[in-house]
């Protein structure tokens, strides 16, 4: 790891392991690898609140989370018979994931508040995909073609079931949970024993890049069935399939369970607000100075950042390119200019392409 890896003021911390631990070490203190790119993770790595920036209109749709969420004595009330579905839509590399962490890391909060009365319950957090969320790894069979749904359903039960492990769940429950074919009954029986436990089961659902819309839609209904008492999941749809999400969610709008928050593209205050999340950073050979609004505004009309993962990278490559400089220099429109030029020649590689269907359809 070079200098300006630990001084690059953009960079984002990777949380390796079940607890979020750091690797490497750095001035006696151990430190997590930085990434020019990587969801924002702040239910295991705190200072990443600080990055937090209303660049793709998150805050408001955290605010609607927060606003339509229940009391926890609602949400671990058996009585009522179903969890929760979160829908988080919007274009790729908008920041949905880093949203969804932002969620859990405010469910945690009132958990936490709420611990005393409630018999301190356990929020368990699954992320199904990884804390990258890559629906690949759950969606892809082993031939690099679209797996069957079943298998996708398998997938995930199996990602929550080595979480329960994890929290010392009874093995022979986790296990008939995996085993049992119908998902509806393996769902009542994993809120069973969430009940039993105390605990609360918050499970991120990633993106899953279906070739057929109405497979989707299909898929994202099930997923409301599927939350019984006391399981939370939170639902990524994306490449353009905002409309499917809100057709979705508008035909479980009689359903208090379900909570439907949309990003939205880019506008031109996004790059001067994103050049304030800068984490604090050791000093490097030269530290950065103050962005300039002007030049800033000025950079959107001929840029035109396609996500929020596009300004995350430029910015970091600035950033660290500045660092060797002889000396201050701004994160300006000049600065930012050949590392978005070079990103925009490889844009549309941030399109992904949709997974090859099955033969035979």
């Amino acid at each position: 790891m070079t200098s300006s890896d630990w001084a690059n003021p953009y960079g984002v911390r990777k949380p390796y392991g079940a607890n979020g631990a750091d690797h490497g070490d750095h001035g006696g203190k151990a430190r997590a690898s930085l990434s020019a790119d990587h969801p924002l993770v702040p239910w295991k790595q705190p200072d990443h609140l600080h990055q937090w920036v209303d660049v793709d209109h998150s805050r408001e749709e955290l605010d609607r989370f927060g606003t339509s969420w229940p009391p926890l004595g609602e949400l671990l009330d058996g009585s009522s018979g179903h969890g929760r579905v979160v829908i988080v839509s919007g274009p790729p590399g908008m920041g949905k994931t880093s949203l969804i962490h932002r969620c859990i890391h405010e469910v945690r909060q009132r958990v936490a508040a709420a611990a005393a009365w409630a018999g301190d319950p356990l929020p368990v957090c699954v992320p199904t995909a990884g804390l990258a969320n890559d629906g690949r790894r759950i969606s892809v069979d082993p031939d690099g073609a679209f797996a069957p749904t079943s298998l996708i359903n398998a997938r995930i039960r199996r990602e929550i079931a080595k979480s329960l492990r994890l929290h010392d769940f009874p093995e022979s429950r986790v296990q008939s949970i995996v085993a049992e074919e119908d998902p509806f009954q393996a769902y009542s029986d994993m809120s069973e024993l969430l009940v039993q436990h105390n605990a609360l089961l918050l499970a991120v659902i990633p993106h899953i890049r279906w070739n057929d819309a109405a497979l989707r839609a299909r898929f994202l209904s099930t997923c409301l069935s599927n939350a019984h008492t006391r399981i939370v999941l939170f639902v990524e749809v994306s490449h353009g399939a905002a409309e499917t999400a809100r057709e979705v969610a508008a035909t479980l709008s009689d359903s208090a369970a379900v909570t439907h928050l949309a990003l939205r593209e880019l506008n031109s205050e996004d790059i001067w607000r994103f050049s304030h999340s800068a984490r604090a950073s050791d000093d490097g050979p030269n530290g950065l100075v103050k962005p300039d609004r002007s030049s800033l505004m000025a950079a959107h009309s001929e840029w035109r950042p396609s996500d929020v993962r596009e300004l995350r990278t430029v910015f970091h490559s600035a950033a660290d390119a500045l660092r060797s400089a002889p000396y201050p220099w701004p994160i300006d429109a000049d600065a930012l200019r050949p590392h978005w030029e070079r990103r925009r020649a490889g844009r549309d590689a941030l399109l992904r392409a949709p997974i090859p269907p099955r033969s035979g359809g």
